[in-house]
């Protein structure tokens, strides 16, 4: 198994927290699934600025220890998020904050929005107390875990399909294969992605906008299509999807479709009335995540 090179970005103010984060993320590295890098890793003597573009160039992840002392940081600020941000936006560069102490990082750095946080912003690493934050720590791990090991099956899947025949990607989803609709926010896009490759595992495939919407396409019509193609549609829940238009359309049209509707809730928050009226499944924890419920109801739907 292949493992992703992951970026840490942090002021050296919060070295600390970073030291306390990688005592729970180096068993990932024994594992193989990941290589962390931070600037202690530059070599004594080695130009430190080439070196931490060089990383930032490797790097298929970063997690950036958001703080008051990361936004005051003029090379942070200036140098490696515009260069994380780019990585991103050109070659998928995962990025990952955790808000290590309260600042206000909306206002100061507002592109953040559209990342999820590894932690619950409501919640920073130093408001907690040592053992509440070694449960936090070990809950991120945990949720980091999942996410890279998604991202190494989906490098490697890419890598068998790219050495086989190539074939013209298509729209409509595999033949035989049932296609389910995942609607979220764009601050959830990681759990989607991951949802998906869960999905793949056990024979559906998963729709969601970030990798079927090409640009001049009318996106309504191609939302509309798909959730109509689909056996069912999963409400990703989050203070932003409930506030989002586009996750309200998505639900609210799959509804009108008759089309079997799941709310999953993934970070708490009020439900739209119709929604309300439907279980949700909770996947507010990390560490007990109902997947095989979902999967189940989906499989009751797609056998009836």
């Amino acid at each position: 198994m292949a493992k992703s090179d992951v970026f840490i970005s942090y002021s050296h103010r919060d070295a600390r927290f970073k030291d306390e984060l990688l005592a729970h993320l180096r068993a990932l590295e024994n594992q193989g699934v990941a290589k962390f890098w931070d600037t202690s890793e530059i070599p004594a003597g080695a130009d430190w600025s080439t070196e931490i573009k060089k990383a930032i160039n490797d790097a298929e992840v970063a997690i950036l220890l958001v703080s008051p002392d990361f936004l005051a940081s003029e090379f942070l600020m200036n140098e490696e998020l515009p260069a994380l941000l780019k990585r991103a936006e050109e070659r998928n560069t995962l990025i990952l904050p955790i808000l290590v102490r309260n600042t206000a990082w909306f206002t100061i750095a507002p592109e953040l929005a559209q990342f999820q946080f590894l932690n619950d912003v409501r919640k920073p690493l130093a408001a907690s107390s040592r053992h509440g934050r070694e449960r936090q720590l070990a809950s991120i791990a945990q949720h980091l875990t999942e996410l890279l090991t998604a991202q190494i099956r989906r490098a490697e899947t890419e890598k068998q399909v790219t050495e086989a025949v190539p074939v013209t990607p298509s729209k409509t989803p595999s033949k035989g294969k049932p296609l389910v609709f995942l609607s979220h926010s764009k601050l959830d896009g990681d759990f989607a992605e991951l949802a998906k490759f869960k999905f793949a595992e056990v024979g559906f495939e998963a729709w969601i906008d970030n990798d079927r919407l090409e640009p001049g396409v009318d996106w309504r019509q191609e939302i509309d299509d798909s959730i109509q193609k689909s056996i069912a549609l999963i409400a990703i829940m989050s203070p932003e999807a409930r506030e989002s238009e586009y996750v309200t359309y998505e639900w609210s049209f799959a509804w009108g479709a008759k089309k079997h509707v799941i709310p999953v809730m993934l970070r708490e928050t009020p439900l739209h009335p119709r929604l309300a009226a439907l279980q949700y499944l909770d996947f507010t924890n990390r560490r007990a995540r109902p997947w095989s419920r979902l999967f189940e109801a989906i499989q009751r739907r797609n056998d009836g």
